[in-house]
């Protein structure tokens, strides 16, 4: 005789939602040192429910970090192909901007700095799943746009990196060390940015 097995749940997506909100909302409050208790706590879930998706901490606050890196290049996955590209690189440097200088993501920024030594393989994920994430995928918009004739790029990446770098300016590393607040909001920011890099690298814009 034989027994019918079992099927076994499919994970309940609010579920996913919550143990992400709520592991993002910890780790900015209180850095890595936020426990899987607390996570768990928070978003209304077991402890086990946690560990059933992610095998560890380290695994969970770099699918945070993903999630984070996913909101950034939205605008540049989602871009209408007959948008141009100075909207679209606005859009994305004003996203980029706030979350960039958001206080908690400064002190999160902070801390993998600090942590960095102690923990290379954290930091290492956190950069892949992070920077280096958010960089490739706008190279590759960057890259698609020169292919269309809109813009005028021997090295996509490297002009991603230089974008990037306009968007932060030197103000992002005073705000690190906690010298200065940025000076410029996010919108005007972000169009300073696309202002110099179109100049450089746009065709008939």
């Amino acid at each position: 005789m034989s027994v019918a097995k079992k099927k076994g749940r499919r994970p309940d997506p609010s579920k996913d939602e919550a143990i992400i909100a709520a592991a993002g909302a910890l780790f900015r409050q209180r850095g890595y040192s936020a426990s899987i208790d607390d996570i768990a706590a928070a978003a209304g879930v077991s402890k086990q429910t946690v560990y059933t998706r992610y095998p560890s901490k380290e695994d969970l606050f770099c699918d945070v970090v993903r999630q984070t890196a996913n909101e950034l290049v939205g605008p540049l996955l989602l871009a209408d192909a007959d948008k141009a590209p100075r909207i679209v690189l606005n859009e994305f440097a004003a996203r980029y901007c706030e979350l960039l200088f958001d206080p908690e993501r400064v002190a999160m920024m902070r801390l993998m700095i600090g942590q960095a030594a102690q923990f290379p393989d954290l930091a290492r994920r956190y950069f892949e799943g992070g920077a280096y994430y958010v960089r490739n995928w706008l190279a590759h918009y960057l890259e698609r746009q020169n292919a269309r004739g809109r813009l005028s790029i021997d090295d996509a990446r490297d002009a991603a990196s230089m974008f990037l770098g306009l968007v932060k300016g030197g103000d992002h590393l005073g705000l690190l060390l906690g010298v200065e607040p940025p000076p410029l909001a996010p919108a005007a920011r972000a169009a300073r940015a696309v202002d110099i890099f179109m100049k450089i690298y746009g065709v008939g814009d």
